[in-house]
């Protein structure tokens, strides 16, 4: 199969569209499976957000937090075909999963190496995360995730 520019950004359009849909649902998020390899790396820059492997224990990490939903949305799509890595700006924002109410706006940038499986199908191999710092006493993502964790 001849992986071409406009095949990766399709894949990542569609991609971002069926995580929004379905990523966040413990109903629906094997819908990813389509995506992520199974050997999937999380590996987040971020201080106090741990390294994940494998896609399993990525989806735990998704549905941690169901009483804020991430909605991402793709602002630049950076694809170099020959080495199977896209590089995303993303606007991520953050709601009450029952109000609705956006409770944080920031931007992740994220590298995602590809891979071809053994049925010439697209996937991630890994999800390189790095995000904004926003200002201090802003409202930040951990301020909602954190509501779902015991004290």
């Amino acid at each position: 199969m001849d992986i071409t520019y406009d095949i990766i950004v399709k894949y990542m359009k569609d991609y971002f569209e069926t995580f929004n849909k379905y990523g966040q649902d413990p109903k629906t998020i094997n819908r990813l499976d389509e995506y992520y390899a199974p050997d999937l790396e999380f590996n987040p820059y971020v201080a106090g957000i741990g390294h994940t492997t494998g896609r399993d224990e990525f989806y735990r990490v998704l549905l941690s937090h169901p009483s804020g939903y991430e909605k991402l949305t793709p602002e630049e799509i950076v694809v170099d075909e020959r080495r199977m890595i896209v590089v995303v700006l993303i606007k991520a924002e953050i709601s009450d999963s029952k109000t609705g109410e956006v409770l944080v706006t920031k931007r992740y940038f994220v590298l995602y190496p590809l891979v071809l499986d053994e049925n010439d199908t697209l996937k991630m191999k890994g999800i390189h995360l790095f995000w904004e710092v926003l200002p201090p006493g802003a409202m930040e993502i951990d301020d909602v995730f954190a509501r779902d964790r015991p004290h």
